[in-house]
């Protein structure tokens, strides 16, 4: 592509210009004009959203020929270390940003937490009344009701058949869900208990004991 004078001179003069004013530029508005691009990139923010308060009039800014280096030194990101390798120095400088600056916060639809899934629910045998330990268990002992599935293991019972007639080893509470470790065959016969025995048939001759 062939370049006409008036573009050739054109260019020309604005690298001058701003070759100028870098060289034209002191050692604190280089610090400032650096350090207001990173805050800028840090945030996501134009660099007019970007304020740098000047630093102490004690301090005198040097100039930076190997390039300043920035970081946040604290978690409230309100001071920003400044650091310089040829020559060493480091120095710290407040910064902050205007009103509206800030990244937009997510909105509603991102933050909502998503919809637990309903529980699933099975039924269990429970006590339909307080029940004692060693009680026989009759038809009207035990009633089935729902319980969430994840709190359901082996040791509940999900039917009510063949749950009659077994012996309580725990007494359990109306409500409590009965488990495998809670029962066992009932005794017929417990010591001391009277017992009528009757030998022989009707018909022909009858000894009770």
């Amino acid at each position: 592509m062939k370049m006409t004078p008036n573009f050739t001179q054109s260019s020309g003069l604005l690298l001058l210009l701003a070759s100028g004013w870098l060289q034209a530029a002191t050692p604190l508005e280089q610090m400032n004009a650096a350090l207001t691009e990173w805050v800028s990139a840090q945030h996501g923010i134009p660099t007019s959203s970007v304020t740098v308060a000047p630093p102490d009039a004690r301090v005198a800014v040097q100039p930076c020929g190997s390039g300043f280096v920035f970081d946040y030194p604290f978690v409230n990101k309100e001071h920003v270390r400044v650091r310089c390798a040829k020559p060493n120095w480091q120095l710290f400088v407040k910064v902050g940003l205007t009103p509206g600056a800030a990244p937009p916060l997510p909105t509603a639809a991102t933050t909502a937490p998503k919809a637990t899934p309903a529980p699933e629910f099975r039924q269990v045998v429970v006590a339909s009344t307080n029940l004692l330990a060693g009680q026989v268990l009759q038809r009207d002992s035990l009633k089935l009701e729902r319980m969430e599935a994840d709190k359901i293991n082996k040791a509940h019972y999900q039917e009510l058949q063949g749950l009659e007639g077994q012996e309580l080893m725990r007494a359990v509470r109306a409500g409590e869900p009965i488990r495998v470790s809670d029962l066992r065959q009932a005794t017929l016969v417990k010591r001391g208990e009277m017992v009528l025995m009757i030998v022989g048939s009707p018909a022909t001759f009858e000894i009770s004991v």
